[in-house]
């Protein structure tokens, strides 16, 4: 899938896995969602997830809604991680 580099500013071809080892390499992932989704209680909605890895097997996702960023976050293990973090399903994948 495409990933724009707003550091590099450049354009990547990146798979699940090649973003998943970029975020463990220090980078965040941004996916910028095709719709607003909610959690399961309807507390929270969100449009962009920034993914981040806190070490090679936990990672934290943080989210925004309509260019805010939300106090909320959720972690991850690695396993976690494969049911959770789906940049195919974005409109778009970035960088940061």
């Amino acid at each position: 899938m495409k990933v724009y580099d707003t550091v590099n500013k450049t354009e990547l071809e990146l798979d699940e896995k090649g973003l998943i080892d970029i975020m463990v390499a220090g980078r965040q992932v941004d996916l910028i969602l095709n719709e607003k989704k909610s959690d399961a209680d309807g507390y929270m909605s969100w449009d962009i997830e920034h993914w981040s890895s806190i070490d090679p097997k936990r990672f934290i996702r943080c989210y925004s809604l309509e260019g805010r960023v939300l106090g909320e976050s959720t972690g991850h293990n690695i396993y976690d991680l494969y049911n959770e973090f789906k940049p195919e399903e974005a409109k778009e994948v970035q960088l940061s």
